[in-house]
């Protein structure tokens, strides 16, 4: 399914899944390693955005408080790349010195 924005794949699916598994740190459930399985997708900027199974979820829910707070309007930035286009955190939402764990491609 494709999500209207990424506020509702949010409520939609990575709320519960976060609530229904507290001790996981990504969608996945895994400890580490890549997983390029899709496992959400939503509209943002015009364009489908696919999500891979290792993001976690604290830069998810961090991307989604600010937008609910009012603390930024759009909490992604587009980076291109030679193969394809990926969602960033703006600046202000990364955490300084720490892989951004968040793996959204379009």
């Amino acid at each position: 399914m494709i999500h209207n924005s990424f506020r509702d794949w949010v409520v939609a699916d990575v709320l519960p899944l976060r609530e229904k598994n507290p001790k996981w740190h990504r969608l996945d459930g895994e400890p580490g390693g890549g997983n390029r399985n899709v496992v959400g997708k939503f509209r943002h900027a015009n364009r489908v955005w696919v999500v891979h199974g290792d993001t976690r979820f604290d830069p998810i829910v961090r991307a989604y408080e600010a937008m609910n707070s009012g603390t930024v309007e759009d909490p992604f930035t587009i980076r291109h790349a030679k193969v394809r286009d990926c969602l960033d955190l703006v600046p202000q939402l990364k955490v300084p010195k720490q892989p951004k764990y968040f793996y959204v491609y379009g």
